[in-house]
């Protein structure tokens, strides 16, 4: 069990109103949680996915008396997380109809601009216009700060080509991205009025008559500019009222040069730890990504597994026939053409509930990410592998460049993509010395918690005095 570190603020009263109980949980008139006196925040997640961080923020914000509201999409993850927290879900597509003014805090669980791609996937879209616009203290959570730096579109379009319709995004490096038309070599350049888009070496010219407004291309190819992102981020948190918070040391460090106040939290919800689980199973835990994960790395170590040992995919689609999703399907194929198909056993999908007491009678967890995964940037994102680790008490095998990165170097370590040498060095571990490497996994929690409730005890004393 991790430490108990408590905090101590002066923090705004609620509004009270009748209570009626639902598991573990008060609600008042299905709004707030709150109790007469207890301050309240409304969690808001826009985006059809990551609801497996509500515990952490829950438990987080619950260590300084906030009792919290989430509103989120209706996604069956989404769901089923809030029924393990006893929370009911308030529509995040009618966050106008909730009486905002009732909260003492509000969380955005994914701050995003209108640069990003499928903004029709987030409605609301969770940006600055919205934070300001609820006007409550506030924190922003930026997953992915390259996208508000380096990854910034200079220039935004929704593009018709041959696939339909996708964004396109010009960079300052003159990289584009084309959202339906990928390609290995892509670069763009302005010729007078004509923007010109080169994709492995094929130039693709587009002449706008309305000063860039429009353009028109070959085959039917066409551009229509889109709003410019709105990324002040300084601006938005110089009022005093407004924090960003991103998820590693190395993204808030990347953040500076946009918000030089923005702090890092690593969340995640601590479980009491379970008997030391026997040999000869290694758990990966989530979806299986060819383009996000190091596939290649699981492929070549299978062949070097003993007789009694394999790899668990645990979750990770919700297809009832595993084979029919694009990603397992295909890692299907690969295991089968290398004879190694019964070294890797799928659970499929999960519950969430389900998905973490399985987690917690495992051994090993793999997180299966290294620095030359290209469409994943571990130099600042922290890979989901680690607060599942640090809550759970459960060792990693990792890649040890992403261990340096991340302060994780004691745990197992192995070099490149060579995930056979770290699966040979857990199984040659004694029970004693996974006690200890145990004990020290326990130890990191125990920092990374005291950190997040010291840099979370300062937004709340700036934001919210």
């Amino acid at each position: 069990m991790l430490a108990s570190v408590s905090y101590s603020l002066a923090m705004p009263c609620g509004s009270s109103g009748s209570i009626e109980k639902s598991g573990n949980s008060a609600y008042t008139l299905g709004w707030s949680g709150r109790f007469r006196g207890l301050p309240s925040c409304l969690l808001i997640e826009c985006c059809p996915y990551h609801w497996e961080v509500f515990p952490a923020w829950v438990s987080l914000l619950g260590e300084f008396g906030y009792d919290v509201d989430i509103a989120c999409p209706d996604t069956a993850g989404h769901l089923e997380t809030l029924a393990l927290l006893g929370i009911p879900r308030l529509s995040v597509e009618h966050l106008r109809d909730i009486p905002l003014e009732r909260y003492d805090l509000v969380l955005i669980g994914t701050l995003m601009h209108e640069g990003y791609n499928d903004l029709d996937r987030f409605m609301p879209l969770p940006g600055l216009d919205l934070v300001e616009r609820i006007g409550r203290p506030s924190i922003s959570v930026i997953h992915d700060p390259v996208q508000w730096h380096k990854r910034c579109p200079e220039a935004s379009f929704h593009g018709r080509h041959l696939g339909g319709w996708g964004t396109l995004n010009l960079y300052s490096d003159h990289s584009f991205y084309w959202q339906g038309r990928l390609r290995k070599k892509r670069r763009w350049s302005r010729e007078g009025e004509r923007l010109v888009l080169w994709e492995d070496g094929r130039r693709l010219a587009f002449a706008s008559t309305d000063r860039g407004a429009t353009y028109r291309g070959p085959n039917g190819m066409a551009l229509r500019r889109r709003p410019g992102p709105r990324i002040d981020l300084r601006r938005h948190t110089r009022s005093g009222r407004h924090a960003i918070v991103t998820l590693s040391r190395q993204a808030a460090e990347c953040l500076k040069v946009r918000c030089p106040s923005a702090t890092w939290i690593v969340p995640f919800a601590s479980h009491d730890g379970l008997a030391p689980p026997p040999v000869g199973e290694f758990v990966f835990a989530g979806s299986i990504d060819y383009r996000r994960k190091a596939v290649s790395s699981l492929l070549s170590a299978c062949p070097t597994l003993a007789a009694s040992e394999s790899i668990v995919v645990l979750g990770g689609s919700r297809y009832a026939n595993l084979a029919e999703d694009p990603n397992i399907g295909r890692l299907i194929r690969d295991l089968t053409a290398c004879d190694v198909e019964d070294k890797v056993r799928f659970t499929g999908y999960l519950p969430y509930g389900e998905f973490v007491e399985r987690l917690r009678r495992s051994r090993f967890l793999l997180p299966l990410v290294d620095y030359q995964v290209s469409a994943g940037d571990y130099r600042t994102r922290t890979p989901a592998a680690i607060p599942l680790s640090l809550g759970l008490g459960v060792p990693l095998i990792v890649n040890e460049a992403i261990a340096r990165r991340f302060d994780l170097d004691f745990m197992v370590c192995y070099p490149g993509e060579d995930l056979a040498s770290g699966l040979a060095a857990a199984r040659s571990m004694s029970d004693v010395d996974y006690g200890r490497l145990r004990e020290r996994t326990l130890d990191a929690a125990r920092r990374q918690k005291a950190h997040n409730l010291e840099t979370l005890a300062g937004i709340l004393r700036r934001i919210a005095p």
